[in-house]
């Protein structure tokens, strides 16, 4: 009897304060509550919104100095590049005792259609056209095409009007004519079919131009094109050196054909 008292009395309970609730009797307790709680939510809410912004701010600032970081990492790999490219012409041209004039790439135009460079050094520094152009250790890369006062064009061994008589580096002899075809791509035509040409060969200078020395390396070949009972083959040549990223070269004057002894 008792434990069915105890129910029917909960039960009356709940009843009672559902219809006091619903009767408005409970919202002076709740707006008292709400009342009581906001300057406590409010800190909260402050806190919140600080350590959100605090943390922002640090995120913002570590992203940053990653950018300023990645800057200064891609400007370093620069000048050891350069630095680099500097010594290895230095070495060769001290070595080799080529008379020549230093230069530094100031534009380039290596689109589909032409191969070109443009320098810093011109008239003002008796360049003559025709002379040729290296970088690193003594890689050929291109002739003077034009001179201006204080500026010079170079063209590329890639830039379409490019000709240069070329040779094996075994035997010294002249293989051929190394044309350029743009897009970067260079080929070695009027190859003797009695030459023995295969991939991977070094192919420099012939040395058989006034102003271009010989044994200069050009670049490698990749794949030979011809039968051998035609009279000429051809090969594909591939620069050893990425020529849109040359940033300084060195021409060599006339007086290079004759280096020091």
């Amino acid at each position: 009897m008792n434990g069915s008292l105890r129910w029917f009395w909960l039960f009356a309970a709940i009843v009672g304060v559902a219809v006091l609730s619903l009767a408005g009797l409970f919202r002076p307790i709740g707006v008292a509550s709400r009342f009581a709680t906001l300057p406590f939510i409010r800190l909260i809410s402050g806190w919140s919104s600080y350590a959100t912004n605090t943390v922002d701010e640090r995120v913002k600032g570590l992203e940053s100095r990653v950018a300023v970081l990645s800057v200064d990492y891609v400007r370093l790999k620069a000048l050891e590049e350069e630095n680099r490219t500097l010594r290895a012409q230095a070495h060769f041209l001290d070595r080799s005792g080529y008379d020549s004039v230093g230069a530094r790439v100031i534009g380039r135009d290596v689109s589909g259609k032409r191969a070109l460079l443009t320098i810093d050094r011109g008239q003002e520094d008796s360049l003559e056209v025709g002379e040729a152009v290296i970088t690193d250790q003594g890689i050929f890369i291109g002739k003077i095409s034009q001179i201006l006062e204080r500026v010079a064009t170079v063209e590329l061994v890639t830039d379409p009007r490019s000709r240069v008589a070329a040779s094996l580096q075994t035997d010294g002899q002249l293989a051929g004519v190394i044309e350029g075809r743009g897009n970067g791509a260079a080929v070695l035509t009027y190859i003797p079919s009695s030459e023995s040409l295969v991939a991977d060969q070094l192919i420099v200078t012939a040395g058989t131009e006034d102003k271009v020395p010989g044994n200069l390396p050009i670049g490698v070949v990749n794949t030979v094109e011809g039968k051998p009972t035609d009279p000429f083959m051809s090969a594909t040549i591939e620069p050893i050196v990425s020529l849109n990223r040359v940033v300084f070269i060195s021409v060599l004057r006339p007086s290079a054909l004759r280096p020091r002894l």
